[in-house]
């Protein structure tokens, strides 16, 4: 009885040592896989055939075992708090000179998952993005698409020079024929023997530009390089004369 219970015993010992040898040659030939579906809720297919659901928050991590088996693991990972979802650009414009208060702000590629509204300087939620006849001072705003949200302060300063030393830009243009601010004029600008200004649209490209602007003929119109119309929108401009670089906007409405 002892000898066929130490043959037993032998054999199992054996053949525990052959599984436990195939079974580290699998996992050491196949190594774990790991990936992170998503942390927004949803369902899923994994690359090794398994259908998850997942919910906010949580990692879903298949790895490969011996035999072919198939785990699942449950990690956590921190939700975004602070809106990666949500992005926006601020364009801030200072007041040109003391007692002006021309500064603006616009808000500009905007990528959300919602309907956006902007709550500026402590008012209401709205869909308003531009904002001027700005003093100088700190303005708190909030950007918001529903699931997430924005809050930062846009600062207007202002260049401690006369405004009568300065060039005059109008911010609006109505290029319809009727004789009245059809064209883009820019006080003083005659004074200065050179000067370059350019017109950019929203998302940064160049739309116009001229050398030596005199608001007669060489003159901004409303229209792009190719003499096109271009379509009513807020235009962003950037002239340099006197040593002096200037930036603002203007508002083209036909």
């Amino acid at each position: 009885m002892t000898d066929q219970t130490n043959k037993i015993t032998a054999f199992f010992s054996i053949a525990c040592l052959l599984l436990c040898s195939a079974l580290q040659a699998q996992v050491q030939s196949s190594p774990p896989m790991r990936q992170v579906l998503s942390t927004t809720g949803g369902s899923g297919t994994l690359p090794s055939g398994i259908s998850i659901d997942y919910t906010v928050g949580e990692c879903i991590i298949a790895t490969v075992g011996p035999f072919n088996t198939k785990f699942l693991t449950q990690g956590f990972q921190q939700s975004d708090v602070n809106g990666s979802t949500l992005n926006e650009t601020v364009n801030t414009i200072n007041s040109s000179c003391t007692g002006a208060n021309n500064g603006s702000v616009m808000f500009q590629n905007i990528s959300a998952t919602g309907p956006v509204t902007i709550s500026w300087n402590g008012g209401s939620p709205g869909s308003a993005t531009l904002f001027s006849n700005l003093a100088p001072g700190n303005y708190p705003y909030v950007v918001s698409d529903g699931n997430f949200t924005i809050t930062d302060t846009a600062v207007i300063t202002e260049d401690a020079v006369d405004c009568g030393e300065q060039l005059t830009f109008y911010q609006g243009l109505t290029p319809n024929g009727d004789g009245h601010n059809d064209v883009w004029e820019i006080d003083g600008i005659t004074n200065f023997a050179e000067s370059k200004v350019q017109l950019y649209n929203r998302w940064g490209d160049l739309v116009w530009k001229g050398d030596n602007y005199n608001n007669t003929t060489v003159v901004w119109e409303g229209r792009n390089l190719k003499g096109e119309t271009l379509p009513d929108a807020t235009y962003f401009y950037l002239v340099e004369a006197g040593g002096k670089t200037y930036k603002g906007w203007v508002e083209v409405t036909h």
